[in-house]
C-alpha cells in the first residue's frame, strides 16, 4: 500500500488563482455598476453598496481558500495490490477494484479514469507531487492495460 497526498508547494498557487478570480470579478462588477448608475440619483446608494459587495467578495474568496486548504490537508489516494481508495472532504470514499478500470484520458489538469461504474469517475490531479503523479498514472494505466488484455478474445491458432 502507498498513500499519496496533494503537494503542499502547489497550494499557494491556488490562493493566487482564487484572489485573481474574485478580485477581477469584483472590479468588473464595480465598473459595470458605476457605468449603469453614472449621473443618476442612484449614484448615492453606491456609497454603501460598493463596500457591501467588497465584503461579500472578500468573505467568499476567503471561504473558497479555506475549502481548498481543507482539501489539501485531507485528500488521500491509497493504492493497494488490487484496489484503490480516494478520500477527500465532503465526498464519500471512492473505492475501485483493479479489475473495474477500463480507460484513462489525459487532460491539462490531470488524468481521468473511467471504470465499469461510470465514465470519468476518478481524477488523478496534477496537484500531486510530480513524481507521485507519474507513478500513480503509470500504475493505473498498467492496471487498465492488464484488464484490456484479459478482455481480448483469444484468437485461434492456425494449424
Amino acid at each position: 500500500m502507498k498513500t499519496y497526498r496533494l503537494d503542499p508547494a502547489k497550494l499557494p498557487q491556488q490562493k493566487k488563482t482564487i484572489f485573481m478570480v474574485y478580485g477581477i470579478t469584483f472590479l468588473v462588477l464595480i465598473a459595470i455598476t458605476l457605468a449603469i448608475n453614472w449621473g443618476k440619483e442612484t449614484m448615492s446608494s453606491l456609497v454603501w453598496m460598493i463596500p457591501l459587495m467588497g465584503a461579500l467578495f472578500l468573505y467568499s474568496g476567503n471561504r473558497a481558500y479555506k475549502q481548498r486548504k481543507d482539501l489539501w490537508e485531507n485528500y488521500s489516494l491509497e493504492i493497494y495490490d488490487g484496489y484503490l481508495l480516494q478520500n477527500q472532504p465532503r465526498y464519500p470514499e471512492l473505492r475501485l477494484a483493479k479489475g473495474d478500470l477500463v480507460s484513462s484520458e489525459e487532460k491539462k489538469y490531470g488524468t481521468l479514469i473511467s471504470a465499469k461504474q461510470g465514465k470519468d469517475i476518478l481524477v488523478i490531479t496534477n496537484y500531486l507531487p510530480d513524481n507521485d503523479f507519474r507513478e500513480v498514472c503509470d500504475t493505473l494505466k498498467g492496471w487498465i492495460a492488464e484488464n484490456q488484455a484479459e478482455n481480448q478474445p483469444q484468437q485461434p491458432v492456425p494449424a
